[in-house]
């Protein structure tokens, strides 16, 4: 199976932004790729997605490229998707926002806005792979919005066809609940999805809980980074490829993180009486990890309540703050969980109010995990807002 450098994708999933950008010459120049067979119509294929919302903001937008491959990568096809961008009054923003859940292709429980721009997409995706007969791997590739798009390409390539399918993604936010990653690691398999995000790019860690990164109980290719989480540049993708350039997939993935899967790390971090940031990078990693844990210490059953399909944020939120009001009336060894995770959060949004289990009602921590969801989010749309300034 052909396999793609870390530079070769970083910079395609760079150089797909041109099919957004009304520069003709600059589509040219990317469709101009070594990699690609040639120019020819029948040989790529530009790609129209439906972003915004249902009704408010929509609009059908240039997404992505479809390109036979060459050289050593003359049996394979590259889908391509770009990540979000100012167009069409920001319906790319409305897009993100859609944080619900449904039912993907493959049935399985994704997030509402990326499974609505990729169905949309679908035909002509399914139309340019039976005209061009693929043979070969077929290889996904985007960067942040684009990466989600990515992984929901993948995941259905490698359901419906017989190919074998790559997946490469750089700062992408989360597309799926704990079916979805299990699913589509045991489909596409481990080895075949490359998860590339920076320490401080804060679209990976969002949406949180119970939204989770592919693939499953893998943490990617993490790669170090010293911007701060609030500016942004960590999130460029002209910053993903210089920090690939000279990189192979092994040297990537030789990169230590935290272990936030670890249950005494976690355990520690909730009794730690250290302050904790939400401007920090690291927090938003120990919230998710620990959010899993204290939801799966109450019951493994109140997991299922979370992945339906077809509920919307709020309903989200609701579900979560339903389940920790049943565990905090629990007995004290998971009550105590409860209220220690409430502390970090109440923490650090600033909210001062005594976390007790009389006080911690299901209504005050409904508001405590809608002012959480705000403020990742917040963070996410400021670094993408940062790359359409610069």
């Amino acid at each position: 199976m052909t396999e793609l450098s870390p530079y070769n994708t970083a910079h395609l999933a760079e150089g797909v932004y041109a099919v957004n950008a009304n520069d003709a010459l600059a589509l040219r120049i990317f469709l101009a790729n070594p990699l690609f067979k040639s120019q020819q119509q029948e040989d790529t294929r530009q790609l129209q997605a439906e972003v915004g919302g249902r009704l408010f903001r929509h609009a059908v937008d240039n997404f992505g490229v479809m390109a036979k491959g060459s050289g050593q990568f003359k049996d394979d096809v590259f889908i391509i998707f770009r990540g979000t961008t100012g167009a069409n009054k920001n319906a790319d923003a409305i897009t993100d926002a859609r944080i619900g859940i449904c039912t993907s292709e493959t049935n399985l429980p994704v997030h509402i806005g990326f499974n609505n721009s990729f169905t949309s997409m679908l035909p002509e995706i399914k139309a340019f792979l039976t005209e061009t007969e693929c043979k070969g791997t077929i290889h996904c590739i985007g960067h942040s919005l684009g990466g989600a798009v990515a992984s929901l390409a993948a995941d259905w390539a490698s359901s419906s066809l017989t190919n074998p399918v790559k997946l490469y993604t750089y700062g992408a936010p989360r597309v799926g609940t704990d079916w979805f990653v299990k699913k589509t690691t045991e489909t596409i398999g481990a080895d075949n999805m490359h998860r590339v995000y920076h320490r401080t790019d804060p679209v990976p860690m969002v949406p949180i809980y119970p939204f989770k990164q592919a693939p499953y109980a893998n943490n990617g290719h993490f790669l170090p980074s010293n911007q701060p989480l609030t500016s942004g540049e960590a999130h460029f993708m002209r910053n993903y490829v210089a920090s690939v350039r000279s990189e192979s997939w092994e040297t990537l993935s030789h990169n230590p993180v935290e272990p936030y899967n670890i249950e005494i790390a976690i355990e520690n971090w909730l009794k730690s009486k250290s302050p904790v940031d939400s401007e920090s990078a690291s927090f938003w990693q120990w919230v998710d990890a620990a959010l899993v844990y204290v939801i799966k210490k109450i019951a493994m059953g109140a997991v299922l309540l979370l992945q339906g399909a077809v509920i919307g944020l709020h309903t989200i939120v609701d579900k979560l703050a339903y389940i920790l009001a049943k565990g905090i009336n629990l007995a004290e060894e998971i009550s105590s969980w409860v209220i220690l995770l409430m502390k970090k959060l109440m923490q650090a949004l600033k909210i001062k109010v005594e976390a007790t289990k009389e006080k911690l009602t299901r209504n005050m921590m409904r508001y405590v995990l809608t002012k959480m969801t705000e403020e990742s989010t917040r963070n996410a749309q400021k670094a993408i807002r940062d790359i359409e300034k610069s």
